[in-house]
């Protein structure tokens, strides 16, 4: 049974965090600058500080400043009634008919293969650099990443239960372990390898860091990382170490978007709104039309999450600022498999299309498929297909998913 539970945990642990404080501020100027150019970059940054200088409490000159806990009123919200908008409802889908798609157009997620392979063995990266990653696989003891040029590279592991994250742009890689349950040891900090040198380093926790047995070292951009777990999170400057913390509410989902700003889905704990830091206003939205949302992901003027709240299990697609449903996709949840663990949107595209993550459950669970959905035509495809064992880890380089072929 704990195996079970551990398995468990596992396949449904990807949830990101918001991003936070002083460090934001760096990060979110580089993703900006790399995305929208100079000119956007600065006016992004100032957005930021408006963020977080509405948020920042003072702090102990010898620690992390930490924002106003949760529950403070935000600076704006959604409560005005959007106009009426009909949902484009589409049959229920039976994921357990997976295999029966077709394969997705060359232009979604160019850069992945059509079926995800890692070899018996392969060069070890600190021997064979290559350049950036788009998607790592964990399992047995190592981490595969299958590089930009089609070939894969060796990250041996050490320690059980590793968690692996890549950058959005596949340049880093980032190995964890955390907390131990059967050997009753812990390992809070975070082995950031570098794929173009193949040289790596170790992050140790901020100061005044509190570990969780929930805890997660994730990426916010290529020299960012965030550590989330328990009512406080850090975000720490891969290079210098350099750490803020604040509070957070208790999220079921978090999900930051392609140009850094952040959206939390509330748990079952609290108000039923998505606490949306869009442009620098901290607006919370009503959840009622939507439904509450799980496994969020996010576009600038979109939100896709999967839902169950007082309805059958779908995939939903709204308008970010209003949460109006816009595409619906309800999907036949065989024993709450789906809906659990098995079906979760990894990516919006910048066409719009719905990346989904859906495990193969037949007999047995035989891998995934990453499938493509069109919420404006319904149509759903299949972009690659691995069959590697469920209790291994995939993750993707965000970049590789989000952009689409020209």
């Amino acid at each position: 049974m704990n195996e079970l539970h551990e398995l468990l945990a596992r396949a449904t642990d990807r949830i990101e965090s918001p991003h936070l404080e002083q460090v934001a501020l760096e990060a979110a100027t580089r993703r900006r600058a790399h995305r929208r150019g100079a000119a956007a970059a600065a006016a992004a940054s100032a957005a930021v500080v408006a963020v977080f200088a509405g948020m920042q409490v003072a702090g102990s000159p010898d620690g992390p400043r930490v924002s106003a806990p949760p529950g403070e009123a935000p600076t704006g919200s959604s409560s005005a009634s959007p106009p009426t908008v009909e949902v484009e409802e589409w049959p229920q889908w039976d994921p357990r008919e997976l295999d029966l798609l077709p394969a997705a157009a060359a232009r979604i997620a160019p850069a992945l293969p059509d079926v995800i392979e890692p070899p018996d063995s392969s060069p070890l990266l600190a021997d064979d650099p290559v350049g950036a990653g788009v998607l790592v696989v964990e399992q047995a003891g190592l981490a595969q990443v299958l590089g930009t040029d089609g070939d894969w590279r060796t990250v041996p592991i050490d320690g059980r239960y590793p968690q692996v994250a890549l950058s959005p742009q596949g340049t880093r890689l980032a190995v964890a372990h955390g907390y131990d349950s059967r050997a009753g040891e812990r390992d809070d900090g975070v082995r950031v390898h570098d794929l173009a040198t193949g040289n790596d380093r170790t992050v140790q926790p901020p100061s005044g860091f509190e570990a969780w047995d929930t805890g997660r070292w994730t990426f916010l951009d290529e020299d960012t990382l965030l550590y989330s777990g328990g009512p406080r999170a850090y975000m720490v400057a891969v290079d210098s170490g350099a750490a803020e913390g604040i509070a957070v509410p208790v999220a079921m989902s978090s999900a930051v978007d392609p140009s850094g700003d952040w959206l939390t889905s509330t748990d079952f704990s609290g108000p039923k709104v998505l606490v949306d830091h869009d442009g620098g206003a901290v607006r919370e939205v009503d959840m009622d039309r939507t439904g509450r949302l799980l496994r969020i992901q996010a576009s600038e003027d979109t939100v896709v999450g999967t839902t169950h709240d007082n309805q059958d299990f779908a995939v939903v697609v709204a308008d970010r600022s209003t949460l109006t449903p816009q595409s619906r996709l309800p999907v036949l949840d065989r024993d709450g498999n789906y809906s659990n663990w098995g079906l979760t949107p990894v990516a919006l595209t910048d066409d719009g299309t719905v990346l989904l993550q859906v495990a193969d459950i037949g007999r047995r669970v035989s891998g995934f498929r990453l499938v493509a959905w069109d919420p404006a035509t319904g149509e759903l495809s299949i972009v690659a297909s691995t069959s590697v064992p469920v209790e291994a880890t995939v993750v993707f380089a965000q970049d590789a998913l989000r952009v689409t072929g020209r």
